[in-house]
């Protein structure tokens, strides 16, 4: 069975597409036509991202990362999963809508990587995590 965590919503990212949001109303408003093109996709961009940023726990051992139709989604294999921490991080490249996340450090083709998430009840993702896959360390 599938466990889908919604992602927690910063209020910095709010914040971000307010501004984006009056810029478009500005542009528009002042017929900067390629101002508001841009603009509008920056929008759609947040939008979507808004709305699709979750991470599902399959009931095959992996970890699906989806962050909408624009982004590529990631997955990970749970048995990958070398260590989770809790962390404060402002990289906005991550699929992640919060500063309050957690860093999962995981091996893939050979290779140690690290992604940072955001799930609302991180808790109970943790907890989901270690039932599949009792080796992860967590630091809090």
């Amino acid at each position: 069975m599938n466990r889908t965590f919604q992602s927690k919503v910063g209020w910095w990212y709010w914040i971000v597409i307010g501004i984006t949001s009056v810029l478009l109303f500005f542009f528009f408003w002042e017929h900067y036509l390629l101002c508001t093109i841009l603009c509008a996709t920056v929008v759609i961009f947040e939008i979507e991202m808004l709305i699709h940023t979750q991470y599902v726990i399959t009931g095959d051992g992996w970890l699906k990362v989806e962050t909408g139709r624009f982004i590529p989604n990631a997955s990970l294999e749970i048995d990958q999963i070398l260590r989770i921490r809790k962390v404060r991080s402002m990289t906005f490249w991550q699929p992640a809508l919060s500063f309050k996340r957690l860093e999962v450090v995981f091996k893939k083709h050979g290779k140690v990587r690290s992604i940072s998430l955001s799930p609302k009840n991180q808790e109970d993702f943790i907890r989901c995590l270690l039932k599949k896959n009792e080796a992860i360390q967590f630091y809090d």
